[in-house]
């Protein structure tokens, strides 16, 4: 499949180029027949003045037609190579659960423990609370950038938690249980440079009857259902990338001097 995308992709060229040469030939065909036309008609005295000749014009429309040809090649090239360098560096996250926790660098963390290469910062709004960290400066070629915990403080048994990162051009978004709300996240922003907001919304799914997110059924009538329902409790926590690769956060007086 691939070999026979990679011929079509050389043929196009080639076929682009015969057309435009067959095109302007045929141009120059009609103004080269009603120029003769006009001097038949009017005899030597017609005032036209003279035109290439048909190999001199061809060979001249060939090199011209190759020439912007190989630029717009190159043009769509460095856009192509740019393009797939950031779909390379594209941010990710890593969900760390009981059971993939103990295989990462962050073994043996229980929720609200400090982590070492990180400030920590311990946030609570309503019945939801957060532990945030933010990777340090001589570590953040080595760490995540971004650790985030999240727990529910509250009484109701049916909740749901949701999170999602928001980058502008690329959204992620995920959802825990009570039952594994304190897991620990790992945002990482690749090659990212920019804005990206982090938010946490709390939704009481008693609405829901007997909501199961492990039975696909259930998991789909629950999506249905949150885009319907207004959480009970939203955080929202806005950082930047700086092209320095340090991470500022207003919420959390995190600042950084930069000029980007």
């Amino acid at each position: 499949m691939r070999e026979g995308i990679s011929i079509i992709s050389s043929l196009v060229p080639i076929v682009a180029l015969v057309l435009i040469v067959v095109v302007e030939f045929a141009i120059y065909k009609a103004v080269y027949k009603r120029k003769i036309n006009k001097r038949l008609a009017e005899g030597r005295e017609a005032d036209i003045k003279p035109m290439m000749s048909p190999v001199k014009f061809t060979v001249i429309t060939l090199l011209c037609s190759m020439i912007v040809l190989v630029i717009l090649w190159g043009i769509f090239a460095v856009k192509a190579g740019k393009r797939q360098k950031e779909l390379a560096v594209y941010p990710s996250i890593s969900m760390l659960r009981e059971n993939t926790i103990q295989d990462s660098p962050f073994a043996g963390y229980s929720f609200g423990d400090d982590i070492n290469g990180y400030m920590h910062f311990s946030e609570q709004k309503g019945d939801l609370r957060l532990e945030i960290y933010v990777v340090k400066s001589q570590m953040r070629s080595i760490l995540p950038p971004v650790l985030v915990a999240v727990d529910y403080v509250g009484a109701k048994e049916d909740i749901l938690i949701k999170e999602n990162i928001d980058y502008g051009f690329y959204k992620m978004n995920w959802q825990n249980s009570k039952e594994s709300a304190a897991s620990l996240t790992a945002i990482n922003t690749g090659g990212y440079k920019g804005k990206f907001t982090y938010s946490c919304m709390i939704y009481d799914m008693a609405g829901m009857g007997d909501y199961d997110p492990k039975d696909s059924e259930s998991f789909f009538n629950g999506i249905e259902y949150l885009k319907e329902t207004k959480p009970d409790v939203t955080y929202e926590l806005e950082f930047k990338t700086h092209q320095s690769g340090l991470l500022s956060c207003p919420q959390l007086g995190i600042t950084v001097d930069s000029w980007d």
